[in-house]
């Protein structure tokens, strides 16, 4: 026996620096950062932006925590590759939430898919479909995954908590199909998902005292790199891509003067109390619409120059009864918009919804048509057409929506012209119509997701006031046969 097996006898402890050395722990780190992950992608937080922080974080640490363990087996490597997939259809849905795509990817689709909570393009259940279902696929690698390495170990497969996450990531496929929502139904599955989580957790420790060998995969990027570089994508792309896309294009026309052949009409709707400024602006083609007119009412305001700052338009609307052949008479309607000088120029977004007879007591109401009116600097009278289409708002009733941005190019004020006409059920009777005119401003060049006009005017919803302004104007007036009509009675 030499020296050294005399000491070991004498003295079986171990010397200092060794009792203070943990034992090593090389599955830890990647199960920790694959719970984290799952966690940070499931549970998000809808504010300060922490629905899209949190869920790209996660992302990120998911794809770490399988890149380590990714030579391991069969299972491991087919949940890598659902992270890798996870993570470019994740950064692509930021990618089309910056831009307009996601709306020209839903118009095209088209169609609606109901949910508790209302309808909703699609498009977006098809996207969230795709999406969750890749994740469900990268947990059921990874339990796949975990139990071979316990069968290599030549151990009872301890795989519960992961198998439990596939079915519970499986079951959030038809919850947000439906639209669930209620602590009182969410509340349970969640308290089971995060015990799932923490028992997933505790199976790192269980390879760690099998004492399998984990064979780290090598990596080029380093796991602190790789987030920060993850992160400062999606900043890249959500503070930069909206500033390209924060106004509308203008498809401008030169409109060609016409003699005015409609003198009749316009010394008729003098007479019966038309505006006069706003007749001017008025051409012949929009002046027939008030031919055979028996009848008018005005309703709305004048202000001044300084008034109603930031975009917003003054509203006049004018209603006017005229005879028809076939409904006994109709009734034309006229939305007019004055945008002053200091607010004519150069604007972001604009928008207007026309919501149409409230008590439905018409036999049809036309979708708007409507135009705006400007000079440029040089002079020259300009033109754009207004594009409106019918859809519900929120509450479910049926509206007219416009999008728009003004012109730069402007000298002068801005006018715009919106005509839709009214059709009564029984013309021999007066009958109470309602209508309302929103106008609807962006007033930040910036806007994180991509958003139109027409969704915040139909959403209901008023947001911040630094992001937008809105002005609603309602008005009540009447349909009424020749003889009945009394503009004063409503």
């Amino acid at each position: 026996m030499d020296e050294f097996d005399r000491l070991l006898y004498a003295n079986s402890q171990l010397p200092p620096e060794l009792t203070q050395l943990e034992p090593p722990r090389p599955w830890k780190k990647p199960i920790g950062q694959i719970c984290w992950g799952l966690a940070l992608i499931t549970i998000t937080l809808n504010f300060l932006g922490l629905n899209i922080i949190l869920p790209a974080a996660g992302t990120v640490l998911l794809w770490l925590g399988l890149r380590t363990l990714r030579r391991e087996n069969g299972g491991f490597r087919f949940a890598y590759a659902c992270a890798v997939l996870y993570a470019a259809l994740r950064l692509t849905a930021v990618l089309f939430q910056a831009t307009p795509l996601d709306h020209w990817l839903a118009s095209l689709i088209g169609r609606e898919w109901n949910t508790s909570t209302g309808p909703v393009p699609l498009y977006y259940a098809l996207w969230t479909v795709l999406i969750q279902l890749v994740l469900v696929l990268a947990a059921g690698g990874l339990w796949q995954g975990l139990k071979g390495v316990f069968i290599q170990a030549g151990q009872k497969p301890r795989t519960a908590a992961a198998g439990g996450l596939v079915i519970l990531e499986a079951l959030m496929l038809p919850m947000a199909l439906i639209g669930l929502e209620g602590w009182l139904l969410v509340g349970p599955i969640l308290i089971l998902w995060v015990c799932l989580i923490m028992s997933l957790r505790k199976v790192s420790r269980s390879l760690d005292q099998a004492g399998y060998a984990l064979k780290a995969a090598p990596v080029r990027v380093s796991g602190g790199l790789a987030l920060w570089l993850w992160l400062g994508l999606h900043l890249l792309m959500i503070a930069a891509l909206p500033l390209l896309f924060s106004r509308l294009p203008t498809n401008i026309q030169m409109p060609t003067p016409v003699a005015d052949s409609n003198s009749t009409i316009r010394a008729q709707l003098l007479e019966l109390g038309f505006p006069e400024d706003i007749l001017a602006g008025l051409d012949d083609s929009e002046l027939a619409r008030f031919e055979g007119a028996y009848g008018l009412k005005k309703s709305g305001y004048r202000s001044k120059d300084d008034e109603f700052p930031d975009g917003m338009p003054e509203i006049i609307t004018v209603e006017v009864p005229v005879r028809d052949e076939r409904y006994g008479f109709h009734t034309v309607y006229l939305a007019y918009l004055y945008w002053t000088p200091n607010e004519a120029s150069g604007g972001y977004m604009e928008g207007i919804q026309v919501a149409q007879d409230y008590q439905g007591v018409t036999v049809r109401t036309t979708v708007p048509d409507g135009v705006l009116k400007w000079q440029d600097r040089a002079g020259n009278a300009c033109a754009i057409p207004l594009e409106f289409w019918r859809e519900a708002d929120s509450a479910g009733r049926p509206c007219c929506y416009a999008n728009f941005s003004l012109p730069k190019d402007v000298s002068g004020p801005m006018e715009g012209f919106l005509f839709w006409e009214a059709m009564p059920s029984f013309p021999e009777t007066v009958s109470v119509y309602n209508f309302s005119v929103t106008a609807a401003h962006r007033r930040s060049f910036w806007q994180y997701p991509y958003t139109l006009p027409s969704e915040i005017l139909a959403s209901g919803f008023y947001p911040p006031s630094w992001q937008w302004r809105m002005y609603r104007w309602t008005s009540e007036g009447q349909l009424a046969p020749e003889g009945m009509y009394d503009p004063r009675k409503y």
